[in-house]
């Protein structure tokens, strides 16, 4: 086993996204004292622990934020859902750190160094903060993740652990990163030991009768002797994300990015949980303190990204805003499993029609509205005018029925239209000429009975129709046209 821990030094403050200028000294505050500076402060001589007079004493131009806790966690949640394209054992570590195990993803990479990389990467990308911790044992990369050395250092050619260059980084850390109580710590200080690597050296009876127990679990679980079980992240079953857009946007245009953003991560969320949305559900924050809420309904099959953006600046192309948005909100709760499909060496043209006509319905369904569109609902009768019936979307139901063999024109008529007659043949725009038929439909006998001959014909304009003669009454009608 190979555990990864990344640690999010300055989680914090990116937590908060764009509101954040990282050219800018800035901190987070907690109770009235700094929890977080970043480097420019740092710079400045800023600390954490000092109160926020001090802070703004030495560094006047120093920019304060309080901090959100719950923001935290669910940002934490979203880098962990980054991780879990990599491996399927992914852990939260505190407040601010992943526990990764990456030796069994070493294949499905080609080596654990393309791995690292490609994992690291994905965080760079973003310009997060990160520093790196690798050990056999989850808290032994946790607790080297402390110092922030590279990964590169600890591996071999082939890929494994250098275990005496992790000993030595090890032995290096002081005594107050083991997880055991502040009464533990100060009983190593007062018996001289500052050092890891001085406490690994004593005997397992010493620590087992001068120390709490905690010491002892604790150094078991770092070098392997016991299990150290700790609770997998598994991704939500509803997404959520956010994105913060600093002084306000007031054109819709100016949203793409932040939008473009949100379907990003949501394409990750779908991809792991194997689903798909139903509608995308906002939420915009504007600047003087108030919200709004839409939707954006969907019929897909698969999930496109590029498509889906365009479709939401369409959408947001007919609304006004009425202010500055200082934040999106992207919610999905509606989720359906995505259905397996056979993927084609070449392209699929059947597949690829039903994906443009469910790209025109979502268009057509945000221009006319979810009532302003029906589709045609294939039922089991007889009759013609009634083997299809306009439903709305909400109501169709996909029906396999067998397809008939007999010719069947483009469009009915919505009424049946009686034609006269003249020596014998139906007249419509003039003589129309039988050249196909009959074709007999008999049927409803249960009801009010329908015996039908029909025909094909050509009237004098050489266009084609479908007529038939009702073998009850003679009467002839007009029932549809053949493109």
């Amino acid at each position: 086993m190979l555990y990864l821990c990344l640690r999010f030094p300055q989680l914090g403050l990116e937590a908060l996204g764009n509101s954040v200028d990282r050219e800018q000294p800035s901190a987070l505050l907690e109770n009235g004292r700094l929890r977080l500076c970043n480097r420019i402060a740092e710079q400045r001589g800023l600390s954490p622990g000092i109160s926020t007079g001090q802070a703004q004493a030495l560094c006047p131009e120093l920019h304060c934020h309080p901090r959100d806790a719950l923001r935290e966690q669910h940002y934490l949640q979203r880098l962990a859902l980054w991780a879990y394209r990599f491996s399927d054992d992914v852990c939260l570590s505190g407040e601010d750190a992943l526990i990764i195990e990456i030796s069994r993803s070493r294949r499905l990479f080609g080596s654990i160094q393309r791995l690292h990389r490609r994992l690291l990467a994905a965080y760079q990308r973003h310009n997060i903060t990160v520093q790196e911790g690798l050990g056999p044992t989850p808290l032994c990369a946790e607790l080297l993740s402390l110092k922030g050395i590279t990964v590169a250092a600890l591996l071999a050619d082939d890929g494994s652990l250098q275990r005496p260059a992790m000993k030595r980084q090890l032995a290096s850390l002081p005594c107050q990163v083991l997880p055991t109580s502040s009464k533990t710590h100060k009983a190593l200080h007062s018996m001289g030991l500052r050092h890891l690597g001085e406490v690994l050296a004593l005997p397992r009876k010493t620590l087992l009768s001068g120390f709490e127990p905690a010491l002892c679990d604790a150094i078991d679980r770092l070098t392997g002797r016991s299990e150290d079980v700790r609770p997998r992240f598994l991704p939500g079953e509803r997404f959520v994300g956010e994105r913060t857009l600093p002084g306000g946007v007031q054109h819709s245009e100016q949203l793409r990015p932040a939008i473009d953003e949100l379907l990003q991560e949501l394409a990750i969320y779908l991809r792991l949980r194997q689903t798909l949305p139903q509608s995308l559900n906002w939420r915009f924050h504007y600047l003087d303190g108030q919200h709004e809420d839409w939707q954006t309904p969907l019929s897909l099959s698969h999930f496109e990204r590029p498509a889906l953006l365009a479709l939401v600046m369409l959408q947001l192309d007919g609304r006004r805003l009425p202010g500055a948005v200082e934040s999106i909100e992207l919610h999905c709760h509606q989720l359906t499993a995505l259905q397996p499909r056979c993927e084609q060496l070449f392209s699929d043209a059947e597949q690829e029609q039903r994906n443009a006509q469910q790209m025109l319905f979502n268009k057509l369904r945000l221009r006319v509205g979810e009532h302003g569109i029906r589709r045609l609902q294939q039922r089991e009768d007889w009759l013609p005018e009634y083997q299809g019936v306009a439903c709305p979307q909400s109501a169709y139901r996909h029906s396999k029925i067998a397809a008939t063999v007999a010719l069947r024109p483009a469009v009915l008529l919505a009424e049946l239209q009686p034609l006269p007659v003249q020596e014998g043949l139906p007249l419509w725009q003039g003589r129309l000429e039988l050249l196909q038929g009959p074709e007999r439909i008999d049927s409803h006998w249960w009801q009010q009975r329908q015996a039908r001959d029909y025909y094909i014909a050509r009237h004098e304009q050489q266009g084609l129709c479908w007529v038939f003669k009702d073998c009850l009454s003679q009467q002839w009608y007009l029932h549809g046209f053949f493109s």
